[in-house]
Order: structure tokens, then sequence, then C-alpha cells
């Protein structure tokens, strides 16, 4: 067991925060987790002692989000779990184990747990947190809040609180912001430790997102999620273009945004895209095969590791401008899912040495059937995928029986060929293929 001595470097000088006599090992591990939440060595002692006192499935599911929160999605590791145990990636299984009760104003409602612990709470209001934050942060290793839609959070009183420099990732939730509110968080000496923001459906007014994006708070940012907001794609752009310098910017997202070509082209150049390295672009089906090509021609896939094109229809001439650039070669994981690619399509993917270097390929619901299973089983570019999402895909006996004969890609962990439209299993002699090669790393249809 790591014990309490194994963090005494941790807590160094700060002798207040050692533990008094009453206080048992278990206590006064957690208040060093919460105390330090950014740090991974009290967490890892805390899984050792529980433990050690019986509890190896929670000291287990610590240690593995710990090990997911240092390598990337498309990593081998939580390609294993999303196959083989996906409830240690949301924490479902622990919710039984979140801290109760919270102070008034608090819930769990909306959660998350991150490095083994609860990281995202649900505020009531701003009220909750500006008066009982303190006792919150005591209550659990909490980085993040989620403002209820029931509510409109008052972000002048959020900007005044010492608290909110403890806080990385703030949510927001049919709020309607506007200029004023985002003027006062962006310039609170509070809001130097805000990393990622979320505004989602119609959380955001145009003039609010402008004033965000010419703030030093923006150029500090490394996420940003804007969702189902009723801005219209013109002025969406036209607030990012605030945004004069590349900034932190690592991921962003634009679900649901309604973005046209034109539109996408002129995103597409601004200087905030530059230094992006995950780019969610999903549910805009009027990008099409303009909008890819304008991404292409941007450059902006160059420094791209994670793309989502899933329901943007870029059609076969998409895809093939895709593959054909040098960009392409830095991606990790690519979503196509639900863009009614056939297997035409997928051909240009599997003959493609752009593909390479990707990791994890989704290209749920677009009907390449048989063909197209048969396609990427004979790609030679393919090997270093860990992950490969087939289902809603048409994939039958032919298909399967051609993956299982594949000569490449014994690196899989995950292979989903599952299909809701097909109702009957797997023939013998296919099932027996599969599993043969892939084992309990397939899943698909079963008798």
């Amino acid at each position: 067991m790591t014990g309490i001595s194994g963090i005494d470097s941790l807590l160094g000088p700060r002798t207040d925060l050692r533990p008094p006599d009453a206080m048992t090992p278990h206590d006064a591990l957690y208040q060093a987790i919460c105390t330090y939440p950014d740090e991974d060595t009290p967490r890892l002692a805390f899984a050792d002692l529980i433990e050690e006192d019986g509890d190896p499935a929670r000291a287990a599911f610590i240690r593995t989000q710990v090990d997911l929160a240092r390598v990337p999605e498309y990593d081998a590791l939580w390609a294993k779990c999303r196959q083989f145990d996906p409830g240690v990636i949301r924490g479902w299984a622990m919710a039984h184990t979140l801290p109760k009760p919270l102070p008034d104003g608090f819930s769990w409602q909306v959660h998350r747990f991150r490095r083994g612990f609860p990281w995202l709470v649900m505020a009531l209001g701003t009220d909750a947190f500006v008066e009982r934050s303190d006792a919150l942060f005591t209550t659990a290793p909490i980085r993040a809040l989620c403002f209820d839609d029931r509510g409109r959070p008052d972000l002048t009183e959020l900007a005044d609180c010492p608290n909110l420099s403890r806080i990385h990732r703030l949510e927001f939730i049919s709020s309607r912001l506007g200029p004023d509110d985002l003027a006062s968080l962006a310039a609170s000496p509070h809001s130097t430790g805000l990393t990622e923001l979320v505004f989602e459906s119609d959380a955001i007014t145009p003039d609010g997102l402008e004033v965000l994006a010419g703030s030093a708070l923006f150029s500090r940012l490394e996420a940003l999620e804007l969702e189902r907001n009723v801005i219209p794609p013109a002025l969406l752009v036209d607030a990012l273009a605030a945004a004069t310098q590349p900034g932190n910017l690592r991921r962003l997202s634009l679900p649901f945004c309604e973005l046209y070509p034109p539109d996408a082209a002129t995103l597409f150049a601004l200087p905030l895209m530059a230094g992006l390295d995950q780019l969610d672009l999903r549910d805009n089906p009027h990008l099409g095969v303009d909008g890819v090509q304008a991404l292409v021609e941007r450059g902006i896939l160059r420094g791209l590791r994670v793309l989502n094109l899933a329901s943007t229809y870029p059609g076969v001439p998409g895809v093939k401008t895709l593959t054909s650039t040098s960009g392409l070669a830095g991606v990790r994981w690519l979503d196509l899912s639900a863009n009614r690619l056939g297997p035409g399509a997928v051909r240009s993917l599997a003959e493609s040495e752009r593909t390479r270097g990707l990791r994890v390929l989704k290209l749920e619901n677009n009907p390449i059937g048989d063909k197209g299973a048969a396609a990427l089983a004979e790609s030679r570019h393919l090997a270093g995928l860990v992950e490969l999402d087939l289902a809603d895909c048409g994939v039958g006996d032919a298909g399967a029986v051609a993956l299982a004969e594949a000569p490449d890609l014994d690196g899989l962990i995950r292979l989903d060929i599952r299909d809701r439209s097909i109702s009957r299993p797997l023939g013998d002699a296919a099932r027996h293929a599969i599993i043969d090669r892939f084992g309990p790393r397939v899943s698909f249809n079963q008798g």
C-alpha cells in the first residue's frame, strides 16, 4: 500500500493538510485528492488502499481511468475499453461511489468521472457556486460545472467568485448568454484556469460569441464546443473571426450548426483553425463535397489527429478528395458514419496510402455491404487500425469471411459488424471464421 507517507512529497511542508489522529488513511487520501485534483499520486494511492480493503473493482476502475487520461482516445487502450469494458469510460457502474449529500444547489443529475473520481457536477445556479463552492470542493475533486438549463446563470456573479479559478470547464445549456455576460466572464481575474467552454442549445448569442472570441480568455481556451445554437452560420463564422490569433485552441466542435460550403470555406481560413488537432463537424448535412474540398484546400488536415465528418455527405468525390491529400496522413481518428457511402467510396479509402496512420475508422450506418467490407479487408494500408466500426453497414456472410481472411488487420481490438437491418444471424461458416480470427474482439449478429 502506498499509504499516507507515499504522498508526503506531494503535500510538502503544508502540515495543516496532514490528517489528525482521528482521520483514517482513507479520509486522508480522499482529502489529498480533493486538495490536489490535478495530481495522480493520491488517486493511485487511494486505489491501492481500497484494493487492500476489499474493493478491487473500484481500484481497477481508478487505475484504468488514470491510464486513459494519459493517452488520446484513438489509443489501443481506449479501443480495448470500448470493446470489453465500456462502462469504465463513463463510470456509470461507479455511480454508487458519488459522494452524498452534495451541498445545496448541486446535483449529480449530470456527472462525469475522470481519472477515477467525479469531475463534473451540475449546478442549479451561480448562487449555489458562489455561496457553497468551498463545501463542494471538499466533497469531490470537481473541475467542471454544467449549469442547469432551468435558470439563466449570472456570469457577473460567477466572475466575482475566487473559486472560479478552480474550474477548468464550464457548460451552458439554453442560457442565451450575451455580450455583457461573456465580457464579465472574460474579464474575471479568476477565469485564468478555464480551458474548456461548452454552449449548447441556444446557450450563446452571436454578439456574445464575438465578445468571447475577441477576448484574452478565448486565447487561453483549449476546447470550444458549440452545438445546436440558433446562430446563422454566417454570423457564427463572423463571430469566430474576432479571434485574430491562433491561440491555444486544440479542439473545436461545431455539430448541428447548419454550415454551408461558402461559410465553411471562410471558417477554415480563420486563424483559430491553425492549431487544431481535433475538429468535429458532424451533423452538418449541407457541408457536402464542396465543404470537404474547402477543408482540404485550406490545409486544415495537416495538423488534425481527429476528424469527425459523420452526416456531412461528402459523397464519393469528397472521400476521394480526402484520400488524395497528404494531410490525411496525420489523422488518427476518422469518422464518416451516416453519409450514405457505398463500396466505391470505401474502396477509395482502402486504396489510399494516406490512410496508413489511421487507428480508428468509423463507417457506421453506410450501405457499403459485403463489397465494401471486402475492399477494406484487402487493403494493405490499414494495418494500424485498432478499431473498425461497420455497424449497420449491411455486412453479411461474404463480408464477414473477407474480414476474417484480411491479411493486415491483426491489430484490431474492436470490430463491429452488427446490423439492425439484417434480422438473421451470420451463417455457421462465417460465424466460425470471424470468431477464429478475432475472438471476443468482434461484435456481430447472433441468433
